[in-house]
């Protein structure tokens, strides 16, 4: 009796121990399914993501060219190189109303000093003049100004002037420049400046 009662035991302990490792079978393979699925979507959103990402930097960079050279064409033509088409030569470019009786009326004058001219560029200094004593003091600093369209005209960009150098043929030396004329400074306005000793070109 002991003995058949102790092998229902065995068997209902072996059949629960089944029973429970088959549940804790289907447990773990639940949970390994949903672990593996999760990384999976994991991965796909990710992957959305970062496709996402890379498209967004592809206009990104698409744009940013668009725009660099956008910038590169848009250069102000003002300030792009042009070689000169004159010839100016190093030295004092005069008021002309020096010449003959004027300077007896005149109380001042400027003068323009012209120097480190190259194929693109020239110096210039400003000064203003006492006719009577001929001292001179300085107006506008030494900068440098451009030659600009064609080459035959040059201009000046600053923070609170822009200044325009033409240089009309009235003696006749073109392409030597003996006249300049310059406007957007008040105390050179209106006038003629000349150099009456640009080589072949003197005159008094």
């Amino acid at each position: 009796m002991k003995a058949k009662f102790l092998k229902k035991e065995i068997v209902l302990v072996t059949l629960s121990l089944l029973f429970s490792n088959i549940l804790i079978g289907c447990s773990t393979n639940k949970s390994t399914t949903d672990s593996y699925n999760k990384p999976n979507s994991s991965i796909s959103q990710e992957g959305k993501k970062e496709i996402s990402k890379d498209s967004s930097k592809e206009v990104n960079s698409t744009e940013k060219l668009e725009k660099d050279e956008k910038y590169k064409n848009n250069v102000s033509p003002e300030k792009a190189k042009v070689s000169s088409k004159v010839k100016l030569y190093k030295g004092i470019y005069f008021d002309d109303r020096r010449f003959g009786d004027n300077i007896l009326n005149l109380k001042t004058y400027c003068e323009v000093a012209i120097s480190n001219i190259t194929d693109t560029s020239f110096d210039f200094t400003i000064y203003e003049v006492d006719a009577k004593t001929e001292n001179k003091k300085v107006i506008f600093l030494t900068n440098t100004a451009v030659f600009t369209g064609d080459g035959t005209k040059a201009a000046f960009y600053g923070k609170n002037y822009t200044l325009h150098f033409t240089f009309p043929d009235n003696h006749k030396a073109y392409p030597a420049v003996t006249d300049m004329e310059i406007s957007g400074f008040e105390p050179l306005k209106s006038r003629t400046y000349v150099n009456n000793g640009v080589p072949g070109h003197e005159f008094s």
